[in-house]
C-alpha cells in the first residue's frame, strides 16, 4: 500500500462520503472506488458498507484507518523533524481555523507571518472550533484558533474578547425580536447554547427563526436582502458602510454578553522553532 492509499483511508473515514473523498483527493468517483475494491481485496477483507446514512466502517475497516492514521501521522512526524532542524524557518504548519477568523483575522496575520517565515508553508484548515480542537489533540494540527468558551488540557492564550451583536437592515429594539423573522447560521454549540440562555433571559416566547444557514457570511447577505436579523458573534461582521444597524447585546445584570478567541496548541510543541515561531507572531499580532 501507498501512502495516498493511507490518505484515501483517513479522509473518506471522515467525510463517510465517496463523492467527498474524491473531490477531496482531486482524482475521480470511479478511480477511487477502483482503489477501494483494490485495497480491500489486497487486505482479503471488506473494509466499508454503504449505508443509507453514507459509509459505515467495519471493525477491520475501523482497525486499518486507525493504523493508517498512525503511519500517516508518523510520516509527518519525521517530516518534520527534518524541516525543523532548518530552525524553525522552513517546514510545513497545520493550523486550525474557525470560519470568522478565516475570513477576517487570517489574511493579514498569514502576511505578516509569511514576511518573517517565507520558507514556511501553511495549511490552513476550517471548522468549527470544538472539532478543531478534537483535530488538535488528536496531533493532527500544530495549533489552533478557537473561539467561546473550550474545554481542553492544551495550553491556550486568549487574543479577544468580542462582544456579541444583532445585525438588522433597520434600527430595531430588544422588544421587537420576538415578532421579528430571525436568520440563523451555523455557530459553536457554546455559543449557541449561551444564546439560548440570554434570549430566555429576555423573553418568554421563542425567536422566529425564518431562515437557516451555515455561515455568518450568508447570514449577513439574507440580512441585506431584508429577509431578517442575525445575532452575531463576532462584531467584525458589522460595517457601517453596509448601511446595516447594530444592537450590542447585554445580560440583565448590566455585563456584555460576549465570546471569547483563543490560540490553542500543544505546550510541549514549543521546542519545536517552527511551531514556536508561528505561536510568537501570533501573540505579537494580538
Amino acid at each position: 500500500m501507498r501512502d495516498f492509499d493511507w490518505k484515501i483511508l483517513t479522509t473518506l473515514y471522515h467525510t463517510k462520503n465517496i463523492t467527498r473523498t474524491a473531490n477531496l483527493m482531486f482524482i475521480t468517483q470511479p478511480t477511487l472506488t477502483r482503489r477501494l475494491q483494490q485495497l480491500e481485496l489486497e487486505l482479503n477483507t471488506s473494509l466499508f458498507i454503504r449505508g443509507s446514512k453514507g459509509i459505515v466502517f467495519t471493525p477491520n475497516g475501523e482497525y486499518v484507518v486507525q493504523k493508517a492514521i498512525e503511519i500517516l501521522r508518523s510520516l509527518d512526524e519525521i517530516k518534520d523533524h527534518i524541516e525543523q532542524s532548518e530552525h524553525g524557518t522552513r517546514g510545513t504548519l497545520k493550523i486550525g481555523v474557525p470560519n470568522s477568523f478565516m475570513h477576517f483575522v487570517i489574511p493579514a496575520l498569514v502576511e505578516k507571518f509569511s514576511e518573517k517565515f517565507p520558507l514556511i508553508k501553511l495549511e490552513l484548515h476550517t471548522d468549527l472550533s470544538s472539532q478543531l480542537i478534537k483535530s488538535l489533540e488528536a496531533y493532527e494540527l500544530h495549533a489552533c484558533f478557537a473561539r467561546g468558551n473550550i474545554n481542553t488540557p492544551l495550553k491556550k492564550h486568549l487574543l479577544s474578547e468580542d462582544q456579541i451583536i444583532i445585525i438588522s437592515h433597520q434600527p430595531i429594539t430588544l422588544e421587537d425580536l420576538p415578532n421579528l423573522p430571525q436568520i440563523e447560521y451555523a455557530k459553536e454549540e457554546t455559543v449557541v447554547d449561551a444564546t439560548a440562555r440570554w434570549w430566555k433571559e429576555n423573553f418568554t416566547t421563542p425567536p422566529n427563526i425564518k431562515l437557516k444557514v451555515n455561515s455568518g457570511e450568508a447570514c449577513l447577505q439574507m440580512i441585506k436582502h431584508k429577509l431578517g436579523y442575525g445575532i452575531f458573534s463576532d462584531i467584525k461582521y458589522f460595517d457601517p458602510d453596509d448601511g446595516l444597524y447594530s444592537l450590542p447585546l447585554m445580560f440583565k445584570d448590566g455585563s456584555k454578553f460576549t465570546r471569547k478567541s483563543w490560540l490553542v496548541y500543544n505546550e510541549n510543541s514549543l521546542h519545536y522553532p517552527l511551531i514556536s515561531n508561528f505561536v510568537t507572531t501570533v501573540l505579537e499580532s494580538f
